[in-house]
């Protein structure tokens, strides 16, 4: 199956060498999960990063990562948002 990767800010380092503005085209087995997808990337599962699928947040913590991805889902990766 195919996913349209979305990483911003320092996730960008991760995407495949042919990304272009931040976006890959990322081929995973069917029935892949987030933590599937990161591991391909070598994304560390521990780090804090906000989740976003087919635009509806999934949040930061851990249990994202079982979260299982479909054919043509659009996954946004971004570093959590930080402020007060």
């Amino acid at each position: 199956m195919k996913i349209e990767l979305r990483a911003f800010m320092k996730f960008k380092t991760y995407l495949p060498s042919d990304s272009i503005d931040g976006k890959a085209m990322i081929s995973l087995k069917d029935g892949a999960t987030v933590a599937d997808l990161l591991g391909a990337l070598g994304i560390p599962l521990d780090e804090q990063k906000l989740i976003i699928i087919n635009g509806i947040s999934r949040g930061v913590s851990g249990t994202v990562n079982a979260k299982t991805l479909g054919d043509g889902d659009v996954v946004a990766i971004f570093p959590p948002a930080a402020g007060g």
